[in-house]
């Protein structure tokens, strides 16, 4: 299997989990396996998963981001950059997971939640700033 094909496994996999998890519980909770009184497990879940997802592209991509480099002579400040923002998405998606798990009710999750994805898009943003005002 190609790597394009790779990548396109684990997408549809993932997307995949996004849908089919939620809906599980949903089954789950409508045929009495499970007791859900506030009908917020499946929105968990998926936040849950969200979250994990974030933080697994957080973690892959540095990896991967390397196919144009415009500036060779940088490249130890662009490896560090792509680095950087590698850790701070996998930071922030496992703090949305966790916000997730442990915040009640759901409406606050809802709302805090989006906190860390929105201070680790700020602090990547504030980086690759810095690095290109360097440049200049």
């Amino acid at each position: 299997m190609t790597d394009k094909r790779k990548e396109l496994a684990w997408g549809v996999a993932g997307a995949a989990l996004l849908i089919l998890v939620p809906l599980a519980a949903i089954a789950a909770r409508n045929g009495g396996l499970i007791d859900d009184p506030g009908h917020d497990l499946p929105g968990r879940l998926y936040g849950i998963l969200a979250g994990l997802m974030v933080a697994a592209y957080g973690n892959v991509a540095p990896r991967k981001l390397v196919r144009y480099d415009p500036d060779p002579t940088r490249a130890a400040a662009r490896q560090a950059a792509l680095r950087f923002s590698g850790w701070v998405f996998v930071l922030g998606g496992l703090a949305n997971a966790l916000i997730w798990i442990f915040v009640s009710p759901i409406d606050l999750a809802t709302l805090l939640s989006m906190v860390p994805l929105l201070l680790a898009l700020a602090l990547v943003f504030t980086r690759c700033a810095r690095l290109r005002m360097e440049k200049a």
